[in-house]
């Protein structure tokens, strides 16, 4: 063949693969406007309403800022004779390594926060700040570091309050966390892994998310949030604070948690007038109502009782074990967490109405609220080691223990019917340490025997010679485990 011909059989063939081509456009494109020979642009338009997060980066970075935590801790020292730690326990004894001497060491973590008024308070996590001896600010363009005061702090739901010396800040405007959507765009700014000012953007995937029991009601999102974010703003579309972020999923990908920008604003006066904040409590242990719960109380809603603490608000109103709360105040409580945020929204000494199902009937009690603190985690109750040190048990078992008071019994969750000692101060040479017992586990039985109180563990212990192995049943979070110990 000619290569005349050759040729115009190629130029054949691309006229005719344009034909096709062509057509194929014209097959796509037939319900979308004439664009004047450009047709093949206008799938772009299919993506114009994509949110440009230029406009709220610009306007939010300055009113973030880098938080550097300072504390210290004890650890204990490096023998400093080397060699076989065995062979000097066998001239000094067997406290050798628990008497060297500790040594201090500093640690520096870095976190985020939000400028929330123009003359220095800034909002951050508490964890961030949590039993640091110094903490620095450092602002964006600005390479000087102003020490924070820690104003206050509410573990609760991980926020603290600083203040630094500086007045004419950028702020950040607050939103309304209760009008997110799910799907909505939102934006997370902070300095992950010391990447300062960065930002990430997605939507939010979830609202009311709890990680674990108390106060918490997370903004779940997949807009990436990683080491430095915890302090910083979760921001919505209007360039508006609406959480502050928090905490990851190390399980899964793309899974974030903000605080609520409600409720830091629920709690903002409180902690810049008096450091912290004060809830109120019922005095109660509650639970979710189960179907077959619904069914056997036949009530759709509501929170079970499962304890009272006595001497507590609910005790002294005649509140009892399998009461349903079904409203407080004339509103109808859907579950146990609408329970505890309904009441953790009144100051202790409130007076509230509350509405309960006892038999099938219903009445209403009024409550006086006790304080939160004295029922929550944040101050358990502590070790009186004066009292309750017994040189005869640790010295045998290699740990200490103390009464089960009411208080304790409220906070581990223990239940009336369970007797026993309280397991504190454990040695962490010793084999009981070794055998994962640990403090806050209760002792319930000794050589299958049961431990009625204190007492009677004592006289139990008196017994026990040097050799002897005795067997413990413990109690902890819920489970018992059996554990054989060596006397000492």
């Amino acid at each position: 063949m000619k290569l005349k011909e050759k040729a115009k059989l190629f130029v054949g063939g691309m006229v005719a693969a344009a034909l096709l081509v062509g057509t194929g456009f014209g097959v796509r494109m037939m319900t979308e406007p004439a664009q004047n020979d450009m047709a093949y642009a206008a799938p772009a338009a299919r993506i114009v309403s994509l949110p440009d997060f230029s406009g709220i980066a610009s306007m939010l970075n300055p009113a973030v800022v880098t938080i550097e935590s300072m504390s210290t801790f004890k650890h204990p020292q490096v023998n400093p004779f080397g060699g076989n730690e065995d062979f000097f326990e066998y001239f000094f004894g067997p406290d050798f390594r628990r008497q060297m001497p500790q040594q201090k060491q500093k640690q520096v973590s870095w976190g985020s926060g939000v400028i929330v008024s123009a003359d220095g308070y800034i909002i951050t996590n508490n964890h961030v700040v949590k039993n640091a001896d110094k903490v620095q600010v450092t602002l964006q363009n600005d390479d000087k570091k102003y020490v924070a005061m820690v104003v206050g702090t509410d573990p609760e739901i991980d926020i603290a309050l600083l203040k630094i010396d500086h007045k004419n800040l950028p702020i950040a405007h607050l939103g309304d966390s209760d009008a997110l959507q799910i799907g909505e765009w939102v934006t997370a700014i902070g300095n992950p892994l010391g990447y300062s000012h960065s930002v990430t953007a997605g939507i939010v995937s979830g609202k009311g998310r709890r990680l674990s029991t108390g106060m918490e009601s997370f903004i779940q999102t997949d807009a990436a949030i990683n080491f430095g974010n915890s302090g910083g703003p979760l921001v919505n579309m209007s360039g508006e604070v609406v959480g502050i972020n928090s905490a990851i999923s190390a399980q899964g990908q793309n899974i974030g948690f903000a605080v609520p920008i409600n409720m830091v604003k629920d709690v903002y006066e409180q902690l810049k007038e008096n450091g912290k904040v004060e809830r109120g409590a019922l005095g109660v242990t509650v639970s979710k109502l189960s179907e077959t719960d619904k069914r056997y109380f036949k009530t759709d809603h509501g929170a079970l009782i499962q304890t009272i603490q006595k001497g507590m608000g609910a005790d002294k109103a005649g509140l009892k074990p399998y009461d349903i709360i079904t409203a407080v105040n004339g509103n109808p409580v859907k579950d146990n967490d609408e329970l505890v945020h309904e009441i953790a929204s009144h100051r202790p000494g409130d007076k509230i109405k509350v509405t309960i199902t006892r038999e099938g009937k219903t009445k209403m009690l009024t409550v006086t609220l006790s304080s939160r603190d004295d029922l929550s985690g944040n101050n358990p109750e502590k070790p009186d080691k004066d009292k309750h040190e017994n040189k005869s048990v640790s010295g045998k078992l290699g740990f200490n223990i103390m009464p089960l008071s009411d208080q304790i019994r409220y906070q581990l969750r223990i239940g009336p019917d369970t007797t026993g000692v309280l397991v504190v101060d454990v040695n962490q040479m010793s084999e009981a340490y070794d055998k994962f017992v640990r403090e806050g586990s209760v002792i319930v039985e000794v050589n299958r025997k049961p431990v009625t109180d204190y007492d009677a563990f004592l006289k139990m212990v008196q017994n026990f010679k040097k050799g002897d192995v005795v067997m413990l049943k413990l109690y902890s979070r819920g489970t018992f485990r059996i554990v054989t110990l060596n006397v000492q």
